[in-house]
C-alpha cells in the first residue's frame, strides 16, 4: 500500500527495534489507531536473530538467514508505521533527534508517546555493534576463521552465549581443547539447580574443560581476536594456556540517552532504567515515556520473551492513555516472574526451563534437543517481519 499524507498523525516512537518492540508492532498492525502511527528508530539495517549467533560463530553456511529486512513490517503502509534507520542522539520533551536527515522528518521525530527499548551491550559474538547485514556476516565469518585455526580456544564467561559457544566449538571440532571459565560455582543461578547439573554434564560428556568458581583477571585492553599463545590468570592463582580467548561476560545497559532528559530514572550503580509497574519511567514529569526490555531494572530475566511481553504491556497503557485514561486507570505489567530459557548445546543437546506443561520444570536433551533447526529458529524472526525465508529475500 502506498503511504498517504501523515502530517496530521501523532507518533508513538520506539527507540530500538528488537524483540522488545516486535510484539507491540505486530499488535499495532492488527489494530491501529488512524490518528497515530508507530515509528521505530533503529540503527541496524536488519533485524538480528541473535539467538543463533553462537552457532553461526562456529558453523558457516546459514549466516544470511539471521538478518531479516524490516521492509515489510508495516505492510508498506507508512500511515500505520515506519522503521527509520538512524541513530537517536538526544531525547527532548516531545521529540527525538537523530543523526541523519530522513525524508518527511528531517533530523527530528516528534512523539506523543515514547518507548525506550535501546537494550544492552554484550561482547561479540553475542551481539555486534555493526549496523549493516554485510558487516555482521563478515564479523561472524571472522569468528569462524579464528575458531577454525585455533587448537585450544578459551571461552571466558558462562552465560547462555558462553555455554552455547563452547558446546558448538567442541561439537564441530571435537579434536580441539576447549576450556570454559566461569567466575561462579554454578551456571545460570537465576534458574533451577537442575539446569546447572544438566548443562555441566552435557559439556563434560562432550569434553569441554570447565573451570568454575574463579574470576579471570582481565587485561585492560582485552583479548585480541587472533590465534596466538595466550596466558590467562585468575584471581585464585590459576594460569590457563590457550591460543584464542573469547570474552562472553559483561552486560552494559544503553541508558545514556535517557539519562540526559531524566537522570534520576537511571540506577546510578547499575545503569539500568527504573520503571513503574505500568512500564512508565520513574519520573512524573514524563508520563508519556515508557521503558522496556533488557535496558530496564526488573525482576524479569533478560530474554527476548520477557522484553516482548513488556512491550505489549506498554502499548496497552498507551492505548488507554490515547482513550483518555487517568494515571490510576493504567494497568500494571503482570510479570509471571519465572525464569524461562532454552540453552542449545549443539545439534541434539539442549536444556530448557519452562512452565508450558504447568509447574516450572527443567528438561534435558531427550525433550529439549529434538529437531533443533540448523538456523536456531530463525524462521520465527522472518515470520514476525512478514518476509519469506527464501534465497531472494536472504540476499536483500
Amino acid at each position: 500500500m502506498v503511504s498517504t499524507n501523515t502530517t496530521q498523525q501523532k507518533n508513538i516512537v520506539f527507540i530500538g527495534a528488537s524483540c522488545a518492540a516486535m510484539g507491540a508492532s505486530l499488535n499495532w498492525c492488527e489494530n491501529h489507531d488512524e490518528n497515530y502511527r508507530f515509528i521505530l528508530i533503529e540503527e541496524k539495517t536488519h533485524f538480528n536473530h541473535v539467538f543463533a549467533f553462537p552457532r553461526a560463530s562456529v558453523v558457516s553456511g546459514f549466516e544470511k538467514e539471521l538478518f531479516v529486512p524490516y521492509k515489510n513490517m508495516f505492510d508498506g503502509d507508512d500511515t500505520v508505521g515506519k522503521v527509520i534507520h538512524a541513530r537517536a542522539t538526544s531525547i527532548h520533551k516531545d521529540y527525538v533527534e537523530i543523526d541523519r536527515e530522513v525524508e518527511g522528518f528531517g533530523t527530528k521525530i516528534e512523539y506523543a508517546y515514547l518507548v525506550y527499548c535501546a537494550g544492552t551491550r554484550i561482547p561479540a559474538p553475542g551481539r555486534f555493534t555493526n549496523d549493516s547485514k554485510a558487516e555482521c556476516i563478515e564479523a561472524l565469518q571472522k569468528y569462524q576463521e579464528v575458531i577454525r585455526e585455533s587448537e585450544s580456544p578459551i571461552i571466558i564467561g558462562a552465560g547462555a552465549v558462553g555455554l552455547e559457544l563452547a558446546a558448538e566449538i567442541k561439537e564441530h571440532y571435537p579434536e580441539k581443547k576447549v576450556t570454559l571459565l566461569h567466575s561462579r560455582n554454578r551456571y545460570l543461578p537465576r534458574y533451577k539447580v537442575s539446569m546447572d547439573v544438566m548443562i555441566y554434564n552435557i559439556l563434560k560428556k562432550t569434553g569441554v574443560k570447565q573451570v568454575l568458581g574463579d574470576r579471570v583477571i582481565l587485561p585492560a585492553e582485552g583479548f585480541p581476536l587472533e590465534v596466538k599463545p595466550v596466558e590467562i590468570h585468575t584471581k585464585g592463582g590459576k594460569v590457563i594456556h590457550g591460543d584464542l580467548a573469547i570474552m562472553c561476560i559483561g552486560m552494559t545497559p544503553n541508558s545514556v540517552l535517557l539519562e540526559s532528559i531524566s537522570p534520576d530514572t537511571i540506577n546510578k550503580e547499575s545503569g539500568f532504567v527504573k520503571v513503574k509497574p505500568t512500564m512508565q519511567i520513574q519520573d512524573d514529569r514524563f508520563t508519556n515515556i515508557f521503558a522496556i526490555g533488557d535496558v530496564i531494572e526488573h525482576t524479569d530475566v533478560k530474554t527476548g520473551h520477557f522484553a516482548w511481553m513488556q512491550g505489549l504491556a506498554a502499548l496497552e497503557n498507551i492505548r488507554k492513555m490515547i482513550d483518555g485514561a487517568a494515571q490510576e486507570d493504567l494497568a500494571p505489567y503482570k510479570s509471571k516472574d519465572v525464569a524461562l530459557i532454552k540453552v542449545i548445546l549443539g545439534k541434539k543437546e539442549a536444556v530448557m526451563q519452562t512452565h508450558v506443561l504447568g509447574p516450572l520444570a527443567t528438561f534435558g536433551s531427550w525433550i529439549s534437543g529434538r529437531s533443533i533447526p540448523e538456523n536456531v529458529y530463525a524462521s520465527a524472526s522472518w515470520s514476525w517481519l512478514k518476509t519469506p525465508l527464501d534465497e531472494e529475500h536472504t540476499n536483500l
